[in-house]
């Protein structure tokens, strides 16, 4: 199955991504959580692939990826 993104309506103009299903989708779980893994973040795995936030988050969350915590300033007091 192709992962480019396919029109969905010529008339409305949307877009849309094929849904990535069986033996691919655990190929791509893995893939993207070797990459986590390696340091990259949520965004930039998106970014590269050309996914959303959140199905980037899910796709991790089932490759049983211990997600890191959101990072920047901790408050002190």
């Amino acid at each position: 199955m192709s992962s480019e993104v396919q029109h969905r309506s010529p008339r409305l103009g949307s877009t849309y991504r094929p849904r990535v299903k069986g033996a691919e989708r655990a190929r791509l779980a893995k893939s993207l959580g070797e990459d986590y893994d390696l340091g990259g973040t949520i965004r930039s795995l998106a970014a590269d692939r050309s996914m959303s936030y959140g199905t980037v988050r899910k796709l991790l969350l089932e490759a049983e990826v211990t997600l890191r915590g959101r990072g920047g300033r901790v408050a002190r007091g």
